[in-house]
C-alpha cells in the first residue's frame, strides 16, 4: 500500500523508520502481488529490499520467488498478539479486516480457541518455510515487543554472515 523510493545515508533511513512508524494503512486486504510486481518494474539493478507485511494473503508466492531471485529480498513480518490468540469473552463477532466478512465466534470454547490458535501458528509455520526453502530471510515483529531488538539481532546475524 505504500513504497518508500530506494536512497542512501542514514537521512534516509531515518526517514524510512519515521514513515513506518506512522503510516496509517487506508484500504481493507493484504494485495502483496502489486507491490513486489512494481518493484520489480521500477528496480532494474540488484537491491536490497524489505517487504512489510502481515502476509494475510494467498497469492504473492510468485512474484515473491521472482523478486528473490533478482534482488536480496528480506520479509519483515508484523503479528499483532491479538491475532495470535482469542481472548476467553464469550460470544463475539469477529470482523476479518482483510475482506470485511464477519463471524459469530465463541471466544469460551476451548476446542474452538485451540483449533484458531493452532492453524494461526500452521500457517505462520508454512509461510517461514515457504520463504527460507527459496532463501529469503524473515523478521518477525510483534506489536507489543521491542521493535528495536529483532532488528537489532537480524543485522548482526546478517554482519555476520556476509
Amino acid at each position: 500500500e505504500h513504497t518508500i523510493p530506494p536512497k542512501k545515508g542514514k537521512a534516509h533511513i531515518w526517514n524510512i523508520i519515521r514513515t513506518i512508524l506512522n503510516f496509517k494503512p487506508e484500504g481493507k486486504g493484504t494485495n502483496l502481488s502489486l507491490p513486489l510486481e512494481y518493484f520489480l518494474n521500477i528496480q532494474k539493478r540488484k537491491a536490497t529490499a524489505f517487504l512489510i507485511s502481515d502476509f494475510q494473503d494467498d497469492n504473492y508466492e510468485a512474484k515473491l520467488k521472482l523478486a528473490k531471485q533478482k534482488h536480496d529480498l528480506i520479509a519483515i513480518s508484523i503479528t499483532d498478539q491479538r491475532e495470535e490468540t482469542l481472548p476467553d469473552v464469550g460470544l463475539i463477532q469477529l470482523e476479518d479486516a482483510e475482506c470485511g466478512e464477519t463471524l459469530l465466534v465463541d471466544t469460551s470454547d476451548d476446542e474452538m480457541t485451540r483449533q484458531y490458535t493452532r492453524q494461526f501458528q500452521e500457517k505462520r509455520e508454512k509461510r517461514k518455510t515457504y520463504f527460507h526453502s527459496i532463501g529469503i530471510d524473515t523478521l518477525e515483529i510483534h506489536t507489543n515487543r521491542s521493535l528495536t531488538e529483532p532488528i537489532i539481532r537480524y543485522f548482526k546475524m546478517r554482519e555476520k554472515k556476509h
